[in-house]
């Protein structure tokens, strides 16, 4: 089975829409779509039943709190979720993804790599908060510090073999001096910078030794705009 994550709220539904109907033709393998509900109103749920009916989504209610969102613990809470939930794969895409591959690719890559994940260009010592480094134990890895972070808007896990990984993933997501240091704000510059849990994934899944794999399954950023 591949779970799919979905979380969204209100502010960003016009966005999910696009990413629900990229799902059309890609879902080649059993599946469920997991719709993480952090505040929907019950128009835009009654949509999601009415017009989406045809991907049998699945609505969980969460208790999201407004710091939460700002500070991405919803990411975190996610990936322990997929933990308890043992699918054999699973993916959290946000509410502006697009799918690009089908299921079925993904699972191949996957069960290859173990974590399917891309990165983004910037470094971790630039984009990742000191008191974070520290905390996660690379202050001084050189390796680690110079590398390109990892995006963390579409990450796969092949769960039989990154069980550990996500243990890892979760308890430094857990600690908010990783996911939200003092002084920190989602910043991409001076000794504020800090991409909350962008960081803690990227990070956590270095120390296990994960590479990117530059495999486009899925775009991202992508915005409906409505016409006046």
């Amino acid at each position: 089975m591949f779970n799919i994550y979905c979380p969204v709220d209100d502010g960003y539904f016009i966005h999910f829409q696009g990413l629900l109907f990229s799902f059309k033709l890609l879902l080649d393998v059993p599946h469920q779509i997991i719709i993480i509900d952090m505040g929907l109103c019950k128009k835009n749920i009654n949509t999601i039943n009415n017009h989406f009916s045809f991907l049998k989504c699945k609505i969980v209610k969460t208790n999201t709190t407004r710091n939460d969102k700002l500070n991405y613990k919803f990411k975190i809470d996610i990936i322990e979720m997929m933990l308890k939930d043992n699918s054999e794969y699973s993916i959290i895409l946000d509410a502006k993804d697009h799918l690009k591959q089908p299921l079925s690719i993904i699972q191949e890559k996957a069960k290859i790599n173990k974590i399917l994940i891309n990165d983004w260009g910037g470094l971790e010592k630039d984009w990742t908060h000191n008191i974070c480094l520290e905390t996660m134990g690379v202050s001084n890895n050189q390796e680690i510090l110079n590398s390109s972070q990892f995006q963390s808007n579409n990450v796969v896990f092949h769960i039989p073999q990154c069980k550990e990984i996500m243990k890892t993933i979760i308890l430094y997501g857990n600690n908010m001096n990783c996911l939200c240091p003092p002084g920190s704000s989602k910043s991409f510059e001076g000794e504020s910078r800090h991409r909350q849990d962008q960081s803690v994934i990227s990070i956590a899944l270095k120390l296990h030794n994960i590479k990117a794999t530059n495999f486009e399954y899925s775009t991202y950023h992508n915005t409906i705009v409505l016409p006046n």
